[in-house]
C-alpha cells in the first residue's frame, strides 16, 4: 500500500468519525433542550368507551320520536341486514298531502358500517349484556337514522340529526343513541 492510499483511508475515517460526532452532539443538544423544561407531547389517550345502558333482562325502549322509524326499518326488512351496505337514502313510502295535494316521500337514511371504534358495543355483547347467545357472536354493525323525513317530491334532502340506531347484522341486537354515539341504550333484538 502506498503512502497516498493510507493517508486517504485515514482522512476518510476521520471524516466519518467527525460526522458521527456531530450527529451525536446534535442529538444530545436536542435531548437536553427537550429535558430543560420543554416536554414532548405524548399522543392523546384513546377515547373512553361510550357507556351502554340496559340489558337483555332490562331492555331500554327508545323515545317515542324514534319508534316510527324503527318500525319502518323492520317493515322494509332492515336494508343491508345480511351485508353491510352503503350510506344511502331509502324511500320507505309516500303519501299525498290532503291539504296541498302534493306527494310526500318518507325518507330514512342508512349510514353504512358503524365501526365500533372504542369497542363499547362488542364489549357489552361479549360480557353478556345482550344475553348469552350474543357472547363472542361477532358480526358487523349497520347504522340507521331514526328520523323519518317527510319530503315533498323534488325537494332538497334535509340535513341529518344525531338520532341513530346501530344493529348487529348477525345477531339482530339493536342499540339506540340520541347523542351521535356518545352513549348507547340496548333495546333488544329486532
Amino acid at each position: 500500500m502506498t503512502n497516498g492510499s493510507v493517508d486517504a483511508k485515514r482522512a476518510s475515517r476521520s471524516r466519518r468519525a467527525m460526522a458521527v460526532g456531530l450527529a451525536s452532539a446534535a442529538l444530545g443538544a436536542c435531548l437536553s433542550f427537550a429535558g430543560a423544561g420543554t416536554s414532548v407531547a405524548a399522543p392523546p389517550p384513546p377515547p373512553a368507551p361510550a357507556p351502554v345502558s340496559g340489558s337483555d333482562a332490562h331492555p331500554q325502549q327508545p323515545p317515542a320520536f324514534m319508534v316510527d322509524a324503527i318500525r319502518l326499518w323492520e317493515q322494509i326488512g332492515w336494508p343491508n341486514a345480511t351485508n353491510i351496505g352503503n350510506r344511502e337514502w331509502v324511500n320507505a313510502g309516500s303519501f299525498v298531502n290532503p291539504s296541498t295535494h302534493q306527494r310526500v316521500n318518507e325518507l330514512l337514511f342508512t349510514g353504512g358500517t358503524y365501526n365500533d371504534r372504542d369497542g363499547s358495543l362488542r364489549r357489552f355483547m361479549n360480557t353478556g349484556g345482550a344475553g348469552p347467545s350474543s357472547v363472542n357472536a361477532g358480526g358487523a354493525f349497520q347504522e340507521y337514522n331514526t328520523t323519518v323525513y317527510h319530503v315533498p317530491e323534488n325537494s332538497n334532502i334535509p340535513g341529518r340529526d344525531t338520532n341513530r340506531i346501530v344493529r348487529n347484522i348477525r345477531t339482530g341486537d339493536v342499540f339506540w343513541t340520541t347523542d351521535h354515539y356518545k352513549s348507547f341504550h340496548y333495546m333488544g333484538r329486532h
